[in-house]
């Protein structure tokens, strides 16, 4: 499996409205926060990977539309009134893949997945399934700040098989033990700055099993 593009993207809370106005005008106004952060990320791994091939999204969090649900409860639910329908809450992190097909990406399938930190491995396996129905899988780990004043996080990475130039291959590390410990906050981080300096292969590993990051043929 070919990886391209690793995006590492953090915002502040209080530049993330200025940011989305920038990349995107008015086109994401009725969506929610949770699935603008998905598509800032997506879009610049997009940008960088190109658009050709049908495209599957894969995105993951801890705790998916936070934001959406304290305003559900805090602003609703105190005064008495109706509270948000959490069917629309729950469809956030889907409305990434809604609005990458409105813009002309050919996406097929679209999935979240709510996941612990270092179970982050397990998109990399699901990833290869899809990879059997879609050319390529966009594959994220998106996370609302919950404090004021840590960053917005939205890290994605391209998937396909065909090699590429300037891509990563990536397999399951048959010895997890010798592989450094990752988590989902910084998997693609830490596989973005290898890809800069790459001497050797890389092997980061969760809770339970590791992958191996070897320059591209």
């Amino acid at each position: 499996m070919i990886l391209l593009a690793p995006t590492v993207l953090r915002v502040a809370p209080a530049d993330f409205r200025e940011r989305v106005r920038e990349r995107f005008a008015g086109e994401l106004r009725r969506a929610g926060g949770f699935a603008q952060l998905c598509l800032l990320g997506a879009q610049a791994c997009l940008d960088a990977a190109g658009r050709d091939g049908s495209l599957g999204l894969l995105c993951a969090s801890r705790m998916g539309a936070l934001h959406a649900v304290r305003a559900s409860l805090d602003q609703g639910l105190r005064r008495g009134e109706p509270a948000m329908p959490f069917n629309f809450i729950a469809m956030q992190p889907h409305l990434a893949g809604a609005l990458l097909a409105q813009r002309g990406y050919a996406v097929t399938r679209t999935a979240h997945l709510h996941l612990a930190q270092g179970s982050w491995p397990l998109l990399l396996r699901a990833a290869q399934g899809w990879l059997a129905e879609c050319e390529r899988v966009l594959l994220g780990w998106v996370e609302e700040s919950d404090a004021g004043d840590a960053a917005h996080r939205s890290d994605w990475c391209l998937l396909r098989r065909e090699p590429a130039a300037g891509a990563v291959r990536c397999t399951p590390e048959e010895n997890p033990e010798a592989a450094a410990a990752a988590t989902a906050a910084d998997w693609i981080a830490r596989v973005a700055a290898w890809q800069v300096a790459a001497r050797g292969p890389l092997a980061l590993r969760g809770d339970e099993e590791a992958w191996r990051f070897a320059p591209g043929e």
